[in-house]
C-alpha cells in the first residue's frame, strides 16, 4: 500500500507555522508525504522543513484555493487552524479524510472532528490530542528545531557579511515590531534606549536591527536614533533568507513574535517581551530564553491595542531588566565558550 498523501493546513501566522513544526515531524514520521497549505509568504519557510514534500499555495480566491487542493491529489486533511473556513476549503475540495479539532460550529465539516483539548498549556503540545486520534505516535519533543541546509546556512553568512557583521564579536539582534498589533510592541524609545546602554556597556558588541517588509519605518526611525551605525536585516527577505540571517545571531531581543520563533528554532536565544500575550502559551520553546513580563492584573487581554490606553503590561518592563537579561544571556554564552557555563 503507498504512503497516503496528506494535506496539512498550516497556521496563518509565522509563528503559529513555526510552533507546528513537531505536528508535520510527526506527522511525516509516520509514513505520510505532506502537501503543505499555505499562504504564499509561508512557502520559503516551509520549503526548509523536510517533513514537506511540496507546498500549495493558499490563495485570497477559494475558488482558486480549491483547485489547487485537488491537483495536489491528497487523500486526508490536517486541519491545524481551528477556523471554520480551514474545514469548509477541505470539503470542498472533496478530501474524504479531514482531521480537526470540533468547535467554530464546524463539527459536521470534519470526518473526524475531535474534541478539542482542556486547560492552558505551551501552544506548541495543542496538536497532541489530534495526532492521538490519527493514531500518530507524538513526535520526540515538542520544542520545534530547524536546520537550515548548507546552502542556505552559506546564504545566510554571505548577508551577515554583506551587512557588516561578520567575524567573531557577538551579534546581538533587535526586533521592535509585531505584525499583530501594536499592543505587543515594547515601547519604541526603549529599544533605542536599550540599544544606546548595551553599546555603552559593551563596546565590541555588534548590533543588528531586524525587520520584515511591514516593519520598515520602525528599523529606520531605530537606525537614526542609534546613531545610524546598526545596520537593518530583513525587509528584502523572504523567511528562508531571514532565517539564514537570524541563525547567526547571538541573542535577539523581541516581542511576542513570528521572527521569536523562528529565532527560537534555530536555537538563538531570546529575550522576549511579552504583555498582552501569555507566555505559559507561546513563550520561545526550549532552554536558554529569558522572558519578561509582568503579570498585571489585566494581562492577558489578547487585544491588538490596549483597551485601558496606558499599554501598562509593556511600559512596566524597564531597560534596566532587559539590560540585565541581555548580558546575563552573553555572559552565559561566553562562559561556555571558556568551558565553564557547568562547572
Amino acid at each position: 500500500m503507498s504512503a497516503p498523501r496528506t494535506l496539512v493546513v498550516a497556521p496563518g501566522w509565522v509563528g503559529d507555522a513555526v510552533m507546528a513544526l513537531p505536528v508535520l515531524e510527526a506527522l511525516a514520521a509516520s509514513g505520510r508525504r505532506l502537501r503543505a497549505l499555505a499562504k504564499p509568504h509561508l512557502h520559503p519557510l516551509l520549503a526548509l522543513v523536510p517533513a514537506v514534500e511540496a507546498c500549495v499555495a493558499r490563495s485570497a480566491a477559494d475558488a482558486e484555493t480549491v483547485r489547487a487542493i485537488r491537483a495536489a491529489g491528497c487523500d486526508e486533511a490536517v486541519l491545524l487552524p481551528n477556523s471554520f473556513h480551514a474545514a469548509w476549503l477541505a470539503r470542498r475540495a472533496g478530501i474524504p479524510r479531514r482531521w480537526g479539532y470540533r468547535g467554530d460550529l464546524r463539527g459536521w465539516l470534519l470526518a473526524p472532528a475531535v474534541p478539542r483539548p482542556r486547560g492552558k498549556r505551551p501552544q506548541v503540545e495543542d496538536y497532541r490530542e489530534l495526532l492521538a486520534a490519527m493514531g500518530v505516535e507524538p513526535p520526540p519533543s515538542w520544542v520545534p528545531r530547524l536546520a537550515l541546509p548548507p546552502e542556505r546556512a552559506a546564504e545566510g553568512r554571505s548577508l551577515r557579511e554583506r551587512a557588516g557583521l561578520g567575524g567573531d564579536e557577538p551579534v546581538v539582534g533587535l526586533f521592535a515590531g509585531a505584525e499583530f498589533g501594536p499592543s505587543k510592541r515594547w515601547p519604541f524609545e526603549r529599544f533605542v534606549e536599550l540599544s544606546r546602554r548595551l553599546r555603552r556597556e559593551r563596546p565590541r558588541l555588534r548590533q543588528a536591527i531586524v525587520a520584515g517588509p511591514k516593519e520598515v519605518w520602525l528599523s529606520v526611525r531605530l537606525h537614526e536614533q542609534t546613531g545610524k551605525v546598526h545596520p537593518v536585516v530583513g525587509p528584502d527577505l523572504d523567511l528562508a533568507r531571514l532565517a539564514g540571517v537570524l541563525a547567526g545571531l547571538d541573542l535577539l531581543v523581541t516581542n511576542d513574535s513570528g521572527p521569536m520563533h523562528l529565532a527560537a528554532a534555530l536555537g538563538v536565544p531570546c529575550v522576549a517581551l511579552f504583555g498582552p500575550t501569555d507566555p505559559a502559551r507561546t513563550a520561545p520553546a526550549g532552554p536558554g530564553h529569558h522572558v519578561l513580563y509582568s503579570d498585571r492584573w489585566c494581562s492577558p487581554c489578547f487585544r491588538r491595542r490596549c483597551p485601558l490606553l496606558h499599554h501598562g503590561c509593556m511600559k512596566d518592563l524597564t531597560v534596566e531588566r532587559a539590560l540585565r537579561d541581555v548580558l546575563e544571556v552573553l555572559e552565559s554564552a561566553s562562559a561556555r565558550e571558556r568551558g565553564t557555563g557547568t562547572n
